[in-house]
């Protein structure tokens, strides 16, 4: 099912997933959940997953690739404080962040990890300063994927949309 948005890119979830670290038992929740790639992937190291999306068939496309995930209709602002304590998050749907980011430090449980996708260069300087403001930045890196298609007999490579990714930590 083709989603309005941008796709996060099967390389940079790769990505996400080693800068979040998640480890068994833990609790993983996806801001933005879209199509629920991210939610598979992290799948893979948990089975305590929770997604949040505003758009409903975003949620009947994550609970049909991740059937024992936990994903919720609604806003984040409204959906967060009823969540138990969230261990790794990754958000990919920054649309009223500034709402929900102190609500995501009320829950974040002690090691607390945090990745945050952005495509845009002037919300990237926002969310930065409000990860300082709630958590601790460890890092920005911008990610450049680049696929390969044939031209003229030979392989040319095309740019995918690049991103920015922010990284923090609880305290």
């Amino acid at each position: 099912m083709k989603l309005p948005g941008t796709a996060t890119q099967p390389e940079n979830i790769q990505i996400a997933m080693g800068k979040l670290d998640i480890g068994k038992g833990m609790l993983f929740l996806d801001i933005g959940c879209g199509s629920g790639a991210v939610s598979l992937a992290a799948s893979r190291y948990t089975d305590r997953i929770y997604g949040i999306d505003r758009r409903h068939e975003a949620v009947e496309a994550s609970r049909s690739l991740v059937p024992g995930g936990n994903f919720i209709c609604g806003e984040a602002v409204d959906v967060i404080p009823g969540l138990p304590d969230v261990d790794r998050c990754f958000i990919g749907g920054t649309r009223d962040i500034e709402r929900f980011l102190p609500s995501l430090r009320e829950r974040a449980a002690p090691g607390f990890r945090l990745v945050v996708d952005v495509a845009r260069i002037g919300m990237t300087s926002k969310i930065v300063r409000l990860v300082e403001d709630h958590f601790t930045l460890e890092e920005v890196i911008q990610i450049n994927i680049f696929r390969g298609y044939r031209l003229a007999g030979d392989i040319a490579l095309k740019p995918v949309n690049p991103i920015f990714m922010i990284v923090g930590r609880g305290d």
